[in-house]
């Protein structure tokens, strides 16, 4: 029958197959994937016999499919204790710390895409060897990574939230779930953007123009080096971030950078003297977080990416991350190769994340449709899934009126000039 649709309907249960291991799969293959770890044991979705538990991995992913779950997932995340001890003759009672244990709230929005594999029967027919499924798993797959990378991971890192959230017109009048700018922004050259409880704090106006004033005021000169690193791990914001602890009793931060950033770094000779690309090997082989990772150099385990990474420009006074016709608030005028478009820009965002910087909520299993078009000549394949990522900020009302006082001890974002590497 025309435009008939059928969930997990063709080939048998071949897309129930599919869509248990793709997840999975997917997740444990894009960049940010290697640092994460499920809330629940065995990576299963929370139920009554296996319920949820804080992680201590730069990403925390939630698997929640109760009805109950609703529009906000919330993701269990640990806080440091920091109240001074009693001593002495001191009661206790009365003075006991409130535990620090944060529950983000993660919103979540309906996914999904689609591809079309069978234009005609005259395509299968001249095609047999190529069956239908096995072309369209691999492509939906690969889409599916590339938006868990783009969209929600590196989105929500940059924005506060995924794309999929800050898109939706569900969130459109909620301000409290809006595009919000790091709280920790370091800008070669220029240091840490400002800001108090007063005025200019992230989400304000404010702040983001401050922020893009400092970008504006980058120089050539303001590159990632052995300079700009060592400022870094001295800063009250980094050095609150925790680090991971390495067998050898050493802790790392992790660090990811955009190849052009690396290759700033290598040619700064005072990093080539100090640098350690050995003992990162060495660390990777008992580190699983560490698998990939580059150079060991003043606290700082770094990591490359160049799809993970973005380039930072400024549009009407603020920062923009990532490709200008993809930005929230606006249907996308251009598809996932622009943010892997980056030869005309020289400016760029990385990362320094620790322990919970991430939390990614999966309200619903990965599922697929087919439909049949045309009078069945022509099919089309559909995967659909409820999923939400957020950065780990929090607004302290200990300290102030919600709002003024954004906390985010787990992450900072450091911005740098560079340039494409020459033959």
């Amino acid at each position: 029958m025309a435009n008939a649709l059928y969930q997990h309907s063709f080939s048998g249960n071949y897309p129930v197959l599919v869509s248990r291991k793709m997840q999975h799969e997917t997740i444990r293959e894009i960049f940010w994937g290697k640092f994460g770890k499920f809330t629940t044991k065995g990576e299963v979705p929370v139920n009554q016999k296996n319920r949820p538990s804080p992680v201590s991995s730069p990403i925390a992913f939630h698997y929640e499919l109760k009805n109950k779950s609703g529009e906000l997932i919330e993701v269990p995340m640990l806080r440091q204790l920091k109240q001074a001890p009693r001593v002495g003759e001191q009661d206790v009672e009365g003075h006991e710390e409130e535990m620090k244990l944060n529950i983000k709230q993660v919103p979540v929005e309906l996914m999904r895409s689609g591809a079309v594999p069978q234009y005609s029967t005259i395509g299968t027919q001249v095609n047999r060897d190529m069956m239908l499924l096995k072309n369209a798993k691999p492509a939906l797959q690969g889409h599916y990574a590339r938006s868990m990378n783009h969209l929600l991971c590196s989105y929500a890192m940059y924005y506060g939230y995924s794309w999929n959230v800050l898109a939706s017109d569900r969130w459109s009048g909620d301000s409290k779930i809006s595009a919000q700018h790091h709280p920790h922004i370091y800008i070669a050259g220029q240091g840490k953007v400002p800001y108090d409880g007063t005025s200019g704090y992230p989400g304000t106006a404010a702040y983001n123009q401050e922020a893009g004033t400092m970008i504006n005021a980058l120089t050539a000169s303001d590159v990632l080096n052995m300079s700009f690193l060592q400022y870094l791990k001295t800063s009250p914001a980094v050095l609150k971030i925790p680090r991971i602890q390495m067998k050898d009793g050493n802790p790392l931060w992790i660090m990811i950078a955009h190849p052009w950033q690396i290759k700033s770094l290598e040619d700064d000779a005072k990093f080539r003297e100090l640098a350690n690309a050995t003992k990162a090997q060495a660390y990777a082989k008992e580190n699983p977080l560490l698998y990939g990772c580059q150079y060991v150099a003043a606290g700082f385990a770094i990591f490359s990416s160049e799809t993970s990474v973005w380039p930072v420009r400024v549009a009407s006074s603020v920062p923009q991350y990532g490709p200008s016709n993809f930005q929230h608030g606006s249907d996308p005028t251009g598809d996932l190769d622009s943010f892997e478009s980056y030869a005309s820009d020289d400016a760029f965002a990385g990362f320094i994340i620790g322990s919970n910087a991430l939390s990614l909520a999966i309200a619903s299993r990965l599922g697929f449709a087919k439909a049949e078009f045309d009078y069945g000549q022509k099919v089309g394949v559909e995967y659909h899934q409820i999923i939400g990522a957020a950065r780990s900020d929090y607004h302290n009302r200990e300290d102030g009126s919600t709002g003024q006082y954004l906390i985010n001890d787990s992450s900072a974002i450091f911005i740098t000039k560079a340039i494409a590497p020459t033959a």
